[in-house]
């Protein structure tokens, strides 16, 4: 199965829509792939992609959404080279059987599903349009917000219920992070939004750089217990991502070595979250909002503050 609109296009001809902020650029991408011109005068197999550049792609066919996010003071790409963050990753409807995935595209469902960009005002939308079986709209929406985060929104119109059992949807949205120095994500775990605690999921990883003899690939997933608001950060060196969303039944789910190939000697994390939604109505846009903050960490309440700020606009 091949979907015409999925296709490589050459670096020069990259479709990527950029937004800014004060602080930040993004570059939100549909699942195009991206391939880099071959010097056919250069015989050495690290070279004839360009320096250094053993890879014919700079991005994976069915990658889609944000390819890259960064500071404009830091400059350094947050997002895992090759890929994308908050693709659709993983769409399941009870009852109901998948459309078939572009073959070609990486790591399949629902990656492997046409998917086009819009842009809508400062910012962009990725869409995918219904397919024969499933029969759901799909869209996420980009917008820049000041001084150093990300908008985005989910939103969803389903057209088709199973003709018997029960009425579910499932999916989830990675965060491939270009990043070793910690692979812990924390979120608040307790009781309640007035009764919690700092935790966190995934672990430090023994970390072996530039030396893979006798390394073993343990990919990992690690998944909330009681998250009590629906917010979390990650630690990049001084800096931290915060994700917040205006659902709390939107979940944060770690795995420690996300979007790596398995002779690779560091464990980067995919901070990941999913989203379930029983008993969907038909023909009625659903989901939820977000927003993506990167900026100097100056401690847990600091990533809480922002949360109040924002969920009370």
């Amino acid at each position: 199965m091949q979907y015409e609109q999925i296709k490589y296009l050459p670096d020069s001809e990259d479709p990527s829509i950029t937004l800014e902020t004060q602080n930040l650029v993004a570059k939100v991408i549909d699942n195009t792939g991206l391939s880099q011109q071959r010097d056919e005068t250069v015989e050495s197999y690290f070279g004839r992609y360009g320096v250094n550049s053993p890879l014919p792609i700079s991005h994976h066919l069915g990658y889609h959404g944000i390819r890259c996010l960064y500071d404009k003071e830091e400059r350094r790409n947050l997002v895992i080279a090759l890929g994308s963050w908050m693709n659709l990753q993983g769409a399941h409807l009870e009852g109901i059987e998948n459309d078939p995935v572009d073959e070609r595209s990486w790591a399949g469902v629902a990656r492997g599903w046409p998917v086009r960009l819009e842009q809508r005002g400062d910012g962009v939308a990725v869409v995918l349009d219904a397919l024969p079986s499933t029969q759901f709209e799909y869209s996420i929406e980009f917008q820049p917000a000041e001084p150093n985060a990300i908008d985005f929104e989910m939103r969803f119109v389903f057209h088709r219920k199973p003709e018997s059992g029960p009425v579910c949807f499932r999916a989830s949205w990675p965060c491939y992070m270009n990043a070793y120095d910690d692979v812990r994500f924390f979120y608040p775990k307790g009781e309640g939004p007035d009764d919690w605690e700092w935790c966190s999921l995934g672990e430090k990883p023994d970390i072996v750089i530039g030396d893979p003899v006798g390394y073993e690939h343990e990919q990992t997933p690690y998944y909330v217990a009681q998250q009590a608001v629906p917010v979390g950060y990650g630690l990049i060196g001084e800096r931290a991502l915060a994700l917040m969303f205006d659902d709390p039944t939107v979940k944060f789910f770690v795995v420690n070595a996300g979007g790596h190939l398995s002779t690779s000697p560091v464990q980067n994390p995919a901070w990941d979250f999913e989203w379930t939604l029983e008993d969907y109505p038909l023909d009625t846009p659903v989901g939820f909002k977000g927003r993506l903050i990167y900026a100097k960490f100056e401690g847990a309440e600091q990533i809480l503050r922002r949360y109040r700020e924002w969920s009370s606009l």
